[in-house]
């Protein structure tokens, strides 16, 4: 396999001779970003946020967004090893408190509270956006760290498009192939994009020094196939330079399996689990207008259905279902929003924006086949306001304030086969923040903010009896954390950038599994109850440098703390407290590079208790790509390079070595 690789990787680069310049960003790409699926703050430079263009996605082969945003400091990828998940830990905080967005638009399953971000491919992406700690009170509720909004292309010409494909190699085999093709045209007064993708995974290889288990044998990964399809059409209708109404449909479809556990964890049981599939389809209408020369409305109506469908087997046959664990379970939500943003400059220097938000979750759950159904149904209600004002020609303040209200309307129970009901509890929090940008001159600016914040508890948080084992909680209140950041970047070259954070989160009535709370069917069950106080601080730091026009230089730093105030023998599991990544891209001549790419993650625990981790790894990585004309390119890679044996959750390792070859034409 090591030959195979690193032969797939030399076919890309013949053209990698002669140096020149490197290519500006500009022409990486041409689609523009769909700028209606923004969200910003007036008057902060960058808007606080950190991003990964599409160009650097494609450069770095990340085909899913939570590999995307691994590219950014304070960024940890994760796993729910049992579901086959991703998970993204923005500065230790999950997706449930940073909400990930499509165009400004939440996307959660409404039972979990969040969505596996690794169904969520990137071919069809201008950018993703990451706001940590300080968010605009205009994105609405549960941004209680920060929030991840990934927006959508916008055609730039009367005819564009793209169209890639590729394979990845692993265990001296395919393993999967990937293709796509984007095309739009913009008219001038309307506007068209289409997307088309798929991401077909029959399995991904482990590490030559993974050690065969009594459920994994190594060498392919077993029960590790999916298979992702993903379809958008966009049209748009642009009337004048301040107006703008776009409607999308869009639908993506997914099977997938789990792998089992291989860890040496005894509470760990093995689990034969399949989703048979994993599907969201939505519909949504986003409208700009001007008002004026200085104010503007802004609408977003939305309409989307989750439905997955998993079944638990006997065996690794994945054959029957015969045995007490085996079962086959069916969610199907559904979720009807819309909001209204307007904004005004009321007078020079001084803009003001408001937004109202209301969001109502359906969730229908059939826990096993001839069970009766259950429903919940949640509505939330939010409105904010945020100020942008500037003090001077160097000062600018921005406060903003934003209240959420949640209706519990139906919560169902079953009980002896008879549908009943839970109490319906309901929540409201009041958030605000604080933030004062400086730019000290052209190249410096400093940003000191405060925001405090709220994340209301899931459906599952309160109602779920976790396969018999926890009594539900329907009166949970809000977890609320108080959020202080200072945000400093500096130029001291043309062409050298560097950026540093430091922060520090104060978490009040987390919520917490508390054990032994009742004696149920022979057992001690838990319960979740807002027992917790934790503290995450940590310290950032980016340089991104290009010494010369030949060679560009990136490296981040991340270091996340995280403290259990309420019990310090208990950890907070998968995230590790260092992080260091970057690159070194050698730019050989237009179009045509090489890339060195490493990255550092120290340990983390997979268990509060401490007893079971993932230790610490490095991986390389080697990229190249070649020009073969202006329209045409060709893209080689190997990916984890000396083939290490890791893991980010304990008893789930990650793959081995593979090789990627892509082939990529612009129309």
């Amino acid at each position: 396999m090591k030959k195979a690789a690193l032969l797939v990787f030399l076919l890309a680069i013949p053209k990698l001779i002669h140096a020149s310049p490197a290519p500006s960003d500009s022409t990486a790409f041409s689609s523009k970003v769909f700028s209606a699926g923004e969200i910003t703050v007036t008057g902060k430079k960058g808007d606080g946020k950190e991003k990964v263009n599409a160009s650097e996605m494609a450069q770095h082969d990340k085909k899913n967004i939570t590999q995307a945003v691994g590219l950014l400091p304070g960024i940890t990828r994760g796993g729910v090893g049992a579901r086959n998940e991703g998970m993204i830990y923005v500065r230790g905080f999950d997706m449930r408190q940073v909400p990930l967005y499509l165009d400004g638009i939440p996307l959660y399953v409404p039972y979990d509270g969040y969505i596996d971000p690794n169904r969520f491919t990137t071919f069809d992406l201008s950018e993703i956006t990451v706001s940590k700690g300080y968010s605009s009170v205009l994105f609405g509720p549960n941004t209680l760290g920060g929030a991840i909004n990934m927006v959508s292309r916008k055609p730039a010409g009367k005819f564009e498009g793209t169209v890639k494909s590729g394979v990845i190699a692993g265990d001296n085999r395919i393993a999967s192939k990937f293709a796509s093709l984007n095309l739009g045209s913009n008219q001038g007064s309307w506007y068209v994009q289409t997307a088309l993708s798929t991401l077909d995974t029959k399995f991904w290889p482990l590490s030559g020094s993974f050690a065969p288990t009594a459920y994994e044998n190594g060498d392919a990964r077993d029960n590790s196939a999916t298979k992702d399809f993903k379809g958008s059409v966009k049209v748009g209708y642009t009337p004048n330079s301040g107006d703008e109404y776009s409607l999308t449909v869009d639908t993506q479809h997914a099977v997938k399996g789990i792998p089992v556990y291989t860890g040496i964890n005894p509470s760990q049981s093995v689990r034969y689990w399949r989703f048979s599939d994993w599907d969201k389809s939505s519909i949504y209408l986003i409208t700009r207008k001007a008002l004026g020369e200085k104010s503007y409305l802004k609408t977003r109506s939305y309409f989307d259905n989750y439905y997955n469908a998993l079944k638990s087997y006997d065996d690794a046959s994945y054959t029957t279902q015969k045995t007490a664990k085996a079962f086959s379970s069916r969610y199907d939500d559904k979720t009807f929003g819309a909001s209204v943003e307007s904004g005004s400059e009321l007078f020079e220097g001084n803009t003001l924006k408001v937004a109202l938000h209301d969001k109502y979750d359906m969730h229908n759950e059939i826990a096993n086949t001839g069970d009766i159904p259950k429903n919940y149904e949640d509505n939330t209600l939010s409105l904010s306001a945020e100020n942008s004002w500037k003090a001077s020609e160097d000062i600018t303040v921005i406060v903003g304030v934003r209240h959420d209200n949640r209706q519990t309307k139906k919560a169902e129970d079953l009980v002896n086969n008879v549908i009943t009901s839970f109490p319906l509890e309901d929540n409201q929090a009041t958030n605000y923040q604080l933030a004062v940008v400086a730019h000290l001159d052209d190249h410096q600016e400093v940003t000191a903010s405060v925001a405090r914040t709220t994340r209301f508890p899931t459906l599952k948080d309160r109602y779920s009896y976790k396969l018999g084992n926890a009594l539900p909680n329907p009166a949970l209140n809000p977890e609320m954390s108080v959020n202080y950041v200072v945000d400093y970047s500096i130029r001291p070259l043309e062409k050298l950038k560097i950026k540093s954070s430091a922060f520090v989160s104060r978490l009040s009535d987390v919520i917490q599994q508390v054990d032994n709370v009742a004696f149920v069917n022979n057992k001690w069950v838990y319960q979740s109850r807002n027992s917790g106080r934790a503290t995450y601080s940590g310290f950032e730091c980016s340089v991104d440098w290009l010494p010369v026009s030949w060679l560009k230089s990136v490296v981040d730093y991340s270091y996340i703390n995280r403290k259990n105030n309420t019990n310090p023998s208990l950890h907070f599991t998968d995230v590790p407290n260092h992080k260091v990544s970057g690159y070194l891209q050698f730019f050989l001549n237009r179009g045509s590079w090489a890339m060195l790419e490493g990255e550092y993650n120290s340990q983390r625990f997979s268990t509060s208790d401490g007893k079971y981790s993932a230790g610490s790894f490095g991986l390389l990585n080697v990229r190249a790509n070649t020009a073969l004309s202006p329209a045409l390119s060709i893209q080689a890679a190997v990916e984890n390079l000396f083939d290490r044996n890791y893991a980010i959750a304990e008893g789930y390792p990650e793959p081995g070595r593979q090789g990627v070859l892509s082939i990529a034409y612009s129309l």
